[in-house]
């Protein structure tokens, strides 16, 4: 339904779609067009699983890559300009926009969406500051009553030498912007910390919290939410877990030595008293709340909130999703996840790999040719998701990024799920290109087994 002819949408929500409520399955869509704003693997991961889903019939994508231009119509919008995505939504009308990556979302594109009369899956500016500033998060945190580390923000550097000294190392210093990943420092180096902190502006620094981390997403409404499948990925550069820290080198689900009720616990610990403070304070979070915890022997730490489906979990957690994802989005964007019910997964196990160019993370080349995706889509169990591609003139495809290709692997059991991601990723030919050898070969360091 066209959000100009949805009698129920709510007053915050002035665009909307409706989960269906006349004997269909719960959260399914009653419209079919959708937009979907980013050019990253994590964008590349919700336009295959949309475009599997029997009742998404139009997909469009801004500005997308080669490979989401396989499956969706591409669109030259600046995804951070919300006046450009609102129009290019009108023009197209698409009956739900869904914003990929965090800096459209903090920049207000999904505010400019839903003003626009339209429906939208992401949380408005106010409510995305829960990423965009790491201060706000801890205040949040701090006033729900949410378990996490003891923190400082800090602007001056006086206030930086003065928190590291009752922290303490290891040093943990976060700049309080968004940082694609790599605003985040852990060292035991004190100048190391006092440098990034110079170059950083206002930062947070935290107590360090000891123990594997793992990602819980929960899809969210405003009100309700529901948990999805937690997954694990691996931040370090190299292998062993050294290195600088990334946006991220792999991942793999479902973490076999978690224990059973994380998902469970972390919504009645941190979800649920996040949403409803953001409700407190006239900020509701309707979109996808991605918790990164820590499972210290104190029990489960927030680490950090995004604002939006993190990369590259999302790449394995919608590889095992079986419900529909077009529903469940459209649910959220309408305020009608109560009506989406269980929410059903596949069995077995998804591992992906990040393919590297040559450089990353602190200055990646661009430009190189890669070859060999056909082979790789071949492996069975297999392919590959564009993170950071480009075509030349000759319509081949090219690096234009530090994460360049996602290859997904999945499989009965994670040991053949991730043999076969390694298979397909080694015949990818990319001059300079690299990948972490160790993804999901052991739970990432510090993890217990199951308790």
């Amino acid at each position: 339904m066209r959000c100009s002819d949805a009698d129920s949408a709510g007053d915050d929500e002035p665009g909307g779609l409706r989960a269906r409520t006349d004997g269909h399955p719960a959260g399914r869509l009653w419209v079919v067009r959708i937009l979907v704003i980013g050019s990253g693997g994590r964008e590349h991961a919700l336009v295959r699983a949309l475009a599997r889903d029997g009742e998404v019939a139009d997909l469009h994508a801004a500005p997308g890559n080669p490979g989401i231009g396989e499956l969706a119509e591409l669109h030259d919008v600046a995804a951070t300009s919300p006046a450009e995505v609102a129009a290019l939504a009108q023009k197209l009308a698409t009956d739900l926009v869904v914003v990929g990556p965090e800096a459209p979302l903090v920049a207000g594109v999904a505010d400019a969406v839903r003003e626009a009369g339209l429906a939208c899956f992401g949380p408005r500016q106010g409510a995305a500051m829960i990423e965009g500033s790491k201060s706000f998060a801890k205040q949040v945190m701090t006033a729900a009553g949410v378990p996490t580390a003891a923190a400082r923000t800090c602007r001056t550097e006086s206030e930086v030498a003065a928190a590291l000294a009752e922290f303490g190392p290891p040093y943990v210093v976060k700049a309080d912007g968004l940082a694609a990943g790599k605003g985040v420092v852990v060292t035991t180096d004190r100048v190391e910390a006092l440098a990034h902190a110079g170059v950083t502006g206002t930062v947070v620094i935290e107590e360090f919290l000891d123990g594997p981390e793992v990602s819980v997403f929960a899809l969210a409404d405003g009100t309700d939410a529901v948990a999805l499948q937690p997954a694990q990925d691996y931040k370090r550069a190299h292998e062993g877990n050294e290195g600088p820290n990334t946006g991220g080198m792999g991942a793999y689900t479902p973490l076999s030595w978690a224990p059973h009720d994380l998902a469970e616990q972390t919504m009645s610990t941190v979800v649920t008293p996040t949403l409803a403070e953001l409700r407190r304070i006239g900020r509701p979070f309707s979109g996808l709340l991605y918790v990164g915890l820590c499972l210290t022997e104190r029990g489960p730490r927030v680490v950090e909130f995004n604002a939006r489906f993190g990369d590259p979990e999302t790449q394995v957690m919608l590889d095992r999703l079986d419900t529909p994802l077009g529903g469940l989005l459209a649910a959220s964007a309408a305020g009608d996840l109560a009506a989406a019910g269980q929410l059903s997964w596949l069995p077995g196990a998804a591992v992906t790999v990040v393919i590297a160019a040559e450089g990353y993370p602190d200055s990646p080349v661009r430009g190189d040719l890669i070859e060999g995706l056909a082979d790789a889509d071949h492996v069975p169990g297999c392919y590959v998701l564009h993170a950071g591609t480009a075509s030349d003139g000759a319509g081949r495809v090219t690096a234009n990024g530090g994460r360049v290709l996602n290859v997904v692997g999945s499989a009965g059991d994670l040991p053949t799920a991730r043999t076969r991601a390694y298979e397909a990723a080694s015949l990818i030919r990319m001059r300079g290109g690299w990948f972490r050898p160790d993804i999901a070969a052991m739970p990432a360091p510090g993890t217990s087994p199951r308790t």
